[in-house]
């Protein structure tokens, strides 16, 4: 069992500067847990205040039910994996892997049991005798990943530990990483800045910005109910779409102007989307986003019914790209580049015209002051 508590956790830096502020989460025995979000936002220095690494400044820290704020790394029984794989160079990877067991006073025929079984679940076993220089990089973080795994640890913390890998093998360790979840059935801190790793591999994601937590959900959760812009724009890629709207009511409907009511282009909205939009944002400007997949051409929008419930909008191809499976569509729209996820057999050139049709029950409503998404709250309960 290992079951992670924060409580109001900070890291203060300097006077009134904080890397990390009031962060509250309960990790439950089991989960793979995913920090995220752009450099600086606080989430390593997160994982280093668990791992004992750093000090916190307030708050509090419960490990399995202890309190642990206080307790040394080597206290607090886990086990960190980190960026640059930290090997000892003049080891073998039987050396690397043993060592935490040695230091331990572990009896040897334990250790080589050990070391042996850990090489196996990690397919390193012929690599035993090698030196790090001798490894690639997945291997090295193979090695690095089995170091952790040998001392049986109550969690293991994981800093961006694919970060130096090409990307084909960060693909292939993904994958190893959440088959070795499953089969270690242990608890897994991980951060990293690549939403492909969260969305991948995450029961739970910990979207922070600015030392501050935005949201955690499910990844699926997180990438349809957004709380806010930041958490919007940051998960999915291509990233999703905003443009400035204006809601307003028109022969008793609600519908959302995209630019102004003059611009001739709008989405009806209907049952929750058009309750909420009528009582939050009425006759005021929001953003309105809406991802790369739920934009259509006219032939598709009326295939799926809703090509009556939104004026399209007719736009300039700026950019193609095929990518086997689909293509993207870029426009550029109220001054910026926009993105249209198509199914590959659509032919449109750079420079063509196409028109353009937003699915009304895909789209999110963001408050222009505080960025909350309009359609957020409820969503997530029902």
């Amino acid at each position: 069992m290992s079951e992670i508590i924060l409580r109001n956790v900070c890291k203060e830096f300097e006077k009134g500067s904080f890397a990390v502020k009031d962060f509250n989460l309960d990790i439950r025995d089991r989960e793979f847990i995913i920090f995220v979000g752009p450099s600086g936002c606080g989430k390593s220095t997160t994982l280093r205040m668990i791992a004992g690494l750093e000090d916190i400044s307030d708050g509090e820290l419960w490990i399995d039910g202890e309190l642990c704020n206080y307790y040394e790394p080597k206290d607090r029984g886990l086990s960190m994996v980190f960026q640059n794989y930290a090997l000892y160079p003049n080891m073998t990877v039987y050396g690397n892997l043993a060592y935490a067991l040695k230091i331990r006073k572990v009896p040897k025929k334990d250790i080589d049991e050990r070391v042996h079984k850990v090489a196996r679940t990690l397919e390193i076993e012929h690599l035993l005798d090698r030196k790090p220089a001798a490894l690639s990089g997945g291997q090295k973080q193979r090695v690095a990943i089995g170091s952790a795994i040998i001392r049986k640890p109550k969690a293991f913390l994981m800093d961006e530990p694919l970060s130096n890998l090409d990307a084909k093998l960060r693909a292939q360790m993904r994958i190893e990483l959440a088959k070795l979840h499953k089969e270690l059935e242990t608890t897994i801190i991980y951060v990293t800045h690549d939403q492909t790793e969260a969305m991948t591999l995450g029961t739970r994601i910990v979207v922070m910005k600015d030392g501050i937590v935005q949201q955690v959900e499910a990844p699926i959760e997180l990438y349809n109910n957004p709380a806010n812009l930041f958490v919007a724009g940051f998960i999915g890629s291509p990233a999703m779409n905003f443009f400035q709207a204006e809601v307003a009511e028109e022969a008793g409907e609600i519908v959302v102007h995209i630019g102004d009511r003059n611009s001739g282009r709008k989405v009806k909205l209907n049952g929750y989307r058009a309750e909420m939009a009528k009582l939050k944002a009425l006759n005021r400007k929001v953003t309105l986003g809406i991802r790369p997949e739920d934009i259509y051409t006219e032939e598709e929008a009326a295939e799926k019914g809703f090509e009556k419930a939104t004026e399209g909008m007719t736009e300039i191809i700026t950019a193609r790209e095929l990518l086997g499976a689909e293509v993207f569509l870029y426009f550029d729209e109220q001054g910026r580049s926009h993105t249209a996820r198509m199914k590959p057999e659509n032919k449109t050139r750079t420079g063509e015209a196409v028109r353009l049709y937003f699915d009304p029950e895909r789209i999110h409503l963001f408050d222009s002051d505080t960025e909350e998404n309009l359609f957020y709250a409820e969503e997530v309960r029902s």
